[in-house]
């Protein structure tokens, strides 16, 4: 899966080609892969059927296109993969992969290659480690977005109950989840002799202290956030002990061997989401103040940003993740010239100024049309020293 993408990557691919590019995104979802390959040969289609309308008639444009119905072959038969796919393929270069969010059916065929989609892998990391303890079982997974993959934990303890069985106090005492308490979270009952809790707590700590050094010798990177799931009790002492210097305060509460790892996806994603998009938020905050106090340096008109983002003028773009604004920009004169619907050579614009925008050491953030700042299809902020003239209130035309 494509996630450990950064910002020298993207921009390498981003580089204008001398033959034409071929960009394709797909989602696939619970319809699996036999509808998402139907969709993927009417896109196929589509493209041949406009490659001389395009001016992209050339016999290496049909060879681009050509080469992927295999890919559609190929997906007929993943049934069980339901993360969306992306197709890349620059005259030098091809990557085909899985994205661990949602993304728009799109394929773009022009001069260079169409990477918005995959800006949100550069801004934001959608990597994690879920955590699952329960009485049964320990289970580790590496997270990307919502899709699991199991990891061994080796020198781990197979699971509370074969600890406990092991432990001096054993024959005397049985843990087992209490009746729900406040927010429906289940108390640890204690039976025994004397003060089987007070006797049972150092057993149980040592038992996340196995578990933590088990931990601390698999996790490929110890500052991805960690996501714990299971009784309350339990995650209460693990936390206390972990040297895991990211544990994120959320947990899915609850025994893990009643959730499948879908559903353990979807709620640990659901929990690492809004940290990941913390820098967006502020970025987004940060516009709102300058466009308040200093308007002249903020910018919502394309035909002025896109010129300002080649210059180096943008410190932070944002752009719109599910709408195209296609067109051709010349850099040698700052012409933008706008289209209503795809045109021969034209590319979206707004990946253009995004890319841009990268290229010159800024940062860059899709998000939803409706959710745009500014209430176009791109807005920026502009570096202090250099504002662009008669932009503060224009809109996206």
């Amino acid at each position: 899966m494509l996630v450990h993408l950064t910002r020298a990557k993207l921009l390498r691919l981003a580089a204008p080609a001398a033959e034409p590019c071929l960009s394709i995104y797909l989602p696939v979802g619970e319809e699996g892969g036999r509808l998402a390959a139907t969709r993927l040969r009417q896109l196929l289609r589509h493209l041949q059927d406009h490659l001389p309308a395009q001016g992209l008639g050339s016999a290496t444009s049909a060879r681009l296109v050509d080469a992927v119905w295999a890919l559609a072959d190929d997906l007929e038969h993943q049934a069980n993969d339901h993360a969306p796919l992306v197709y890349l393929a620059r005259p030098d270069h091809v990557v085909v992969e899985r994205l661990p969010d949602p993304v728009p059916e799109l394929a773009v065929l022009g001069t260079r290659l169409h990477l918005k989609p995959l800006l949100p892998l550069v801004t934001r990391s959608p990597t994690y480690a879920l955590l699952a303890l329960s009485k049964g079982e320990i289970r580790l997974f590496h997270g990307v977005g919502a899709s699991l993959t199991p990891l061994a934990l080796p020198g781990a303890p197979a699971g509370l109950d074969a600890f406990l069985q092991n432990t001096e106090f054993a024959p005397q005492r049985q843990l087992h989840p209490g009746i729900p308490g406040q927010g429906g979270a289940r108390g640890a009952i204690f039976h025994g002799q004397g003060d089987a809790a007070d006797h049972l707590k150092p057993q149980l700590q040592h038992y996340c202290r196995q578990i933590d050094r088990a931990l601390h010798e698999v996790l490929p990177d110890p500052g991805e956030p960690l996501v714990l799931c299971g009784v309350d009790y339990l995650l209460a002492i693990y936390r206390a002990i972990s040297r895991h210097p990211t544990i994120l305060d959320a947990t899915i509460v609850g025994s893990p061997e009643r959730l499948a790892p879908a559903e353990l996806g979807t709620r640990a994603w659901a929990i690492v989401r809004p940290s990941t998009e913390q820098a967006q938020r502020a970025a987004v905050a940060r516009y709102a103040t300058v466009a308040a106090s200093a308007p002249a340096h903020v910018c919502t008109a394309l035909r002025q940003l896109l010129p300002a983002a080649a210059a180096g003028q943008v410190e932070t773009a944002f752009v719109a993740i599910d709408r195209e604004q296609w067109g051709h920009y010349d850099e040698a004169t700052g012409h933008v010239l706008l289209h209503e619907t795809q045109q021969a050579l034209d590319e979206d614009l707004l990946n253009s100024v995004a890319l841009e925008t990268l290229r010159h050491g800024g940062s860059a953030y899709v998000l939803p049309a409706e959710a745009l700042p500014g209430g176009g299809l791109c807005a920026a902020t502009l570096r202090a020293a250099r504002p662009v003239a008669g932009t503060a209130s224009a809109r996206h035309r």
